[in-house]
């Protein structure tokens, strides 16, 4: 049986958290690398029991991992467009270059494991008229410009796919945290963190989108999640 994962990216402007299928963990000051790893993958409170299964892409697909916009609504804005494709790519670098046992590459004209929508619906709309009958009739939450969705087997824990929604509003100035983010909880990470320590240190806080580069401790968690061979 497969299981869906759905978490949403805030806008910076945003002040009044999201509704998350799975939940976030609030917590305060700077966590052990354990508990960190913990709190964005499995939903643990510090020092805590796991809420949710760890889910991963297995090997060897994870070492070939591919992602693809595999949609562009007419009504999209170009910039945005382009924005985002530089975004992926930077935030394939970043994730390649964690030493984590995974790979990611940017691909085109295919079909790739991590599918990328650029829709014309705006926040808190439905996405419609993509083509993909797992994207469309998706609705964003209030105040939320970007969604992962991920696919895994409930026995196993193994992620089978994913795809990505941006809406036709998001900001310039959060395109490279959010691709990031998104990028990052595909990959097996569905929990935000809500932690004054981490709100420019991880890209995993649930607190504003300033942070565009992989920090230590989340390293140390996709290393965790993928242990280098």
């Amino acid at each position: 049986m497969r299981h869906a994962l759905t978490v949403a990216a805030l806008m910076t402007a945003l002040s009044a958290p999201p509704l998350f299928a799975e939940g976030l963990v609030r917590c305060e000051g700077k966590l052990s690398d354990r508990d960190l790893y913990r709190a964005v993958a499995c939903e643990a409170q510090p020092g805590g029991a796991c809420k949710l299964p760890m889910r991963k892409w297995f090997a060897p697909k994870r070492r070939n991992l591919t992602v693809a916009i595999k949609f562009v609504s007419p009504h999209f804005p170009d910039r945005t467009r382009r924005e985002i494709h530089n975004a992926l790519l930077d935030s394939t670098q970043e994730i390649n270059a964690a030493g984590a046992d995974l790979r990611v590459t940017y691909v085109t004209g295919k079909r790739a494991d991590i599918e990328i929508f650029l829709s014309a619906t705006k926040e808190g709309g439905i996405v419609r008229d993509t083509g993909d009958r797992m994207v469309d009739g998706t609705r964003m939450e209030k105040g939320s410009v970007a969604r992962v969705t991920f696919f895994w087997q409930t026995n196993t824990g193994r992620i089978s796919e994913a795809d990505i929604v941006f809406t036709r509003d998001i900001l310039s100035r959060d395109i490279r945290s959010i691709v990031l983010e998104e990028l990052t909880q595909s990959l097996g990470f569905s929990t935000d963190i809500v932690n004054p320590y981490y709100t420019q240190r991880s890209i995993f806080s649930e607190d504003g989108n300033s942070v565009t580069r992989l920090g230590g401790q989340d390293m140390i968690a996709l290393r965790t999640h993928y242990p280098p061979q």
